[in-house]
């Protein structure tokens, strides 16, 4: 955007300039990599027993086995919830009971209600 609105006077800060643009870009070409030690206990734990984090809770269908149905996971019996989710939840119920969907308000008040009985893991 730099070089479309403004022009740069002075020859040394216009090079100046260039060089570090030039190693900015290049760092956008090259893919992220991480140290093999980034992913710590927890998140290795998370990736052995939860196949895949969703906005409300984890898929914990094994990677092997396709899912066919991947918009309706909080009816199948891989699908797991805790507390940490239950402001979605409650916000996904809240709006289903304001649209008069009453089995998509039951279905998030008996999510809801199984963290609150503690029995969802």
């Amino acid at each position: 955007m730099t070089l479309r609105y403004a022009k740069i006077a002075s020859r040394t800060v216009a090079d100046e300039y260039f060089a570090v643009s030039e190693k900015v870009e290049a760092l956008y070409g090259q893919p992220a990599q991480l140290p093999a030690d980034a992913a710590g206990p927890r998140m290795a734990r998370i990736r052995r027993e939860h196949h895949r984090l969703l906005g409300n809770g984890y898929c914990t269908r094994p990677p092997q086995l396709d899912c066919a149905f991947e918009s309706i996971c909080e009816t199948c019996s891989y699908f797991q919830t805790s507390i940490e989710f239950r402001p979605t939840l409650q916000a996904q119920h809240d709006d289903a009971h304001a649209r008069n969907q009453t089995h998509r308000a039951s279905l998030f008040g008996s999510l809801i209600t199984q963290i609150d009985q503690g029995q969802a893991s």
